[in-house]
């Protein structure tokens, strides 16, 4: 699936591989990986369980720390991600993932790549989350949970084009339902729409010949992706 703002990821897989080069299976110590790979990896981002529950933002910077390298506005988290509020520092582990690390260089939180999705983690604290680049007024991923019930496609200061209802209910490839009501335009009808996915800050649509639709989340709903093409095209709740 296509997410915009997960740009930083595959970047992110290439410079892992790299690092695990570095040392052994362990955070590494601060200056041991090129300081290019470290700021490549900075920014801010959004740290939220794959159930749809509000998360926290943390800011991964490139100024070394005990642990690794420093993290701010953990204090963010004391309410969502209560686990995560006094997190200092952020570095590689050396096998392919990101460390999250407090003041007594404990981990509290490894996250895992995973192909075609973004960083993970395997929830066994506590849920499952997600490390994805932040977005501003987004502090949530789009799940099961927030996502179920009636929204509708428009163009930006338009009308609908159509109207579509999300499902909770899962097949056996993991895809939720999907079901396109009246009124709907030919050109989107066409898709044969039946299921979703949702993947980080992103959802796409899955019709039943291989046809897709994919969007990003925003704060007042989703836009179509910029890699889709054609108009823009807004999916927002009735």
């Amino acid at each position: 699936m296509v997410v915009a703002v997960a740009s930083r990821v595959p970047m992110f897989r290439l410079l892992v591989l790299s690092a695990a080069c570095l040392g052994p299976l362990t955070a590494f110590a601060a200056g041991d990986i090129d300081p290019g790979i470290i700021a490549a990896q900075t920014g801010d981002y959004l740290v939220a369980p794959l159930d749809g529950a509000d998360g926290c933002k943390l800011t991964l910077t490139a100024d070394e720390t005990i642990g690794g390298y420093a993290v701010t506005g953990a204090e963010g988290c004391a309410k969502s991600l209560p686990t995560l509020a006094d997190v200092a520092a952020w570095n590689f582990d050396g096998s392919g993932g990101l460390l999250l690390i407090d003041v007594l260089r404990k981990v509290r939180a490894r996250f895992e790549e995973s192909e075609g999705s973004p960083l993970l983690t395997k929830g066994e604290e506590g849920p499952r989350l997600a490390l994805v680049p932040a977005a501003d007024g987004i502090s949530h991923l789009p799940a099961p949970a927030n996502m179920k019930g009636a929204w509708q496609m428009k163009r930006p200061g338009g009308t609908a084009i159509c109207h579509v209802r999300f499902a909770e209910a899962a097949d056996s490839d993991g895809n939720l339902a999907l079901s396109v009501e009246e009124p709907c335009d030919s050109a989107v009808r066409k898709l044969k729409l039946k299921s979703w996915t949702a993947n980080g800050l992103g959802i796409t649509l899955l019709g039943e010949d291989g046809s897709s639709l994919a969007f990003t989340a925003t704060p007042s709903g989703f836009e179509k992706d910029r890699n889709e093409g054609g108009k823009p095209l807004l999916l927002v709740r009735n």
